[in-house]
């Protein structure tokens, strides 16, 4: 397998990952019941046991809330303190994306080593970034604590600080002579370890 073939696996695993930990699961829809109509002479005179006037100007009303709750919501969203709320949530997002690229840059770049001098800044810098998505991370996990999710939560803070050790481990590698034989190791390590983290991230945010 060439060097191509191997950094179209990693890649294909890396937004396979991605794909499965963010599905949308808003898309699953609950079956509602049909209304069940009253009619005499042709006429509708009341629906699901309402008058008909009544429950239209009803549904208006439900209809009108709704939109205005998602109004409110895509106001909210867009914030200047929302930038700053559940920072773990927008932390998370550069290990991710410093350890695929640093590892691609490691895979390309492995009988010349151009790209050594990059990946010695990237790898320590996702390493300083993880330190605060961790403690960030500790911050946000109150609110499951008693749900039924929780044990995903632990799950997922180990996989954490499985991630930043291996990344401080790969670190070494790159500076420190003697371990350079293991940086491909640990480079691997961190991916995998960066992707089930991500998965179990997706799974809690969802």
């Amino acid at each position: 397998m060439n060097r191509y073939n191997v950094i179209f696996v990693i890649l294909f695993f890396f937004v396979f990952s991605a794909l499965l930990a963010h599905e949308n699961h808003n898309k699953e829809k609950q079956v509602s019941k049909p209304d069940t109509l009253t009619i005499v002479e042709g006429d509708t005179i009341a629906i699901n046991g309402i008058a008909t006037a009544q429950f239209l100007k009803s549904k208006r009303s439900i209809e009108a809330d709704s939109e205005q709750s998602e109004m409110e919501e895509e106001v909210k969203e867009v914030t200047f303190e929302a930038a700053f709320e559940h920072p773990h949530n927008k932390l998370i997002h550069f290990p991710i994306a410093l350890t695929a690229i640093a590892l691609l840059l490691l895979i390309i770049g492995y009988k010349e080593n151009k790209y050594f001098s990059a990946i010695k800044i990237i790898v320590p810098f996702a390493a300083i970034v993880t330190i605060l998505t961790v403690l960030t991370g500790q911050a946000q996990e109150e609110p499951f604590e008693g749900t039924a999710i929780y044990a995903l939560v632990e799950t997922h803070e180990l996989l954490g600080f499985g991630v930043l050790i291996s990344l401080i481990l790969w670190s070494i590698s790159l500076y420190v002579e003697r371990f350079k034989k293991l940086i491909y190791l640990f480079a691997v390590l961190t991916f995998i370890l960066v992707s089930l983290t991500g998965l179990y991230g997706g799974v809690i945010a969802h």
